[in-house]
């Protein structure tokens, strides 16, 4: 049974979500590098250097991961480049850093997430899950997603009030308002007094089990 999903609390999510667009917009030229090289790209996004200092999701994944993991992506730089869609762009960065220890599937979704700015993919219809994000929509589903699920869900299966989101905007509010979707108005109105808005991500990063 799906649990009540509050339409007022969805709409308080997305506009708070949407106060940040500047914010966002701004990482988005970053890891976008319009006029450097796609190398330059793989650098930043490999060693998840935000404007010079480490994002906040790979801040517990070693340098020596990180290291590797940008090797591994600068071995397949052409292949990443020909991606067709984001899908393949995906399992291109899965592969890579499968063997290296440390580097989960949060580390997959966040790289493929950041190259797609500059190869211009969207993931039309499929929602990809990580694990702050697979939290979100395990709650929307009443506590358990079906196996197939396990790694993405379709538009239809989230909150009408954000499916005019793009899939990896509504990944975004998955993950950030995960402990959130199911509130009240009145008590999502109350957590927000006084405190920060909550970020995306999880404790600590985990081996990919897609």
């Amino acid at each position: 049974m799906r649990p009540i999903v509050y339409p007022e609390t969805i709409e308080l999510i997305v506009r708070e979500y949407e106060a940040t667009d500047a914010v966002r917009a701004a990482e988005v030229d970053w890891w976008l590098a319009e006029g450097l090289p796609f190398s330059v790209v793989i650098e930043r996004v490999g060693r998840a250097d935000l404007f010079g200092k480490r994002h906040p999701h790979q801040r517990r994944l070693s340098t020596s991961a990180l290291e590797a993991g940008t090797a591994a992506l600068h071995a397949i730089s052409d292949k990443l480049k020909n991606a067709p869609d984001f899908y393949e762009l995906w399992k291109l960065v899965q592969s890579a850093y499968r063997p290296i220890y440390g580097l989960g599937e949060l580390a997959v979704y966040d790289v493929a997430e950041r190259l797609r700015y500059r190869l211009r993919l969207e993931s039309a219809h499929l929602i990809y899950l990580h694990a702050g994000a697979r939290v979100g929509a395990r709650r929307l589903a009443g506590g358990r997603l079906k196996r197939e699920s396990a790694w993405g869900i379709l538009r239809h299966e989230v909150p009408a009030g954000v499916r005019h989101l793009c899939t990896h905007e509504i990944e975004d509010i998955l993950c950030i308002y995960k402990d959130e979707l199911l509130l009240t108005p009145q008590d999502f109105r109350a957590r927000r007094t006084g405190r920060p808005v909550p970020s995306c991500g999880s404790k600590s990063e985990t081996r990919s089990i897609c």
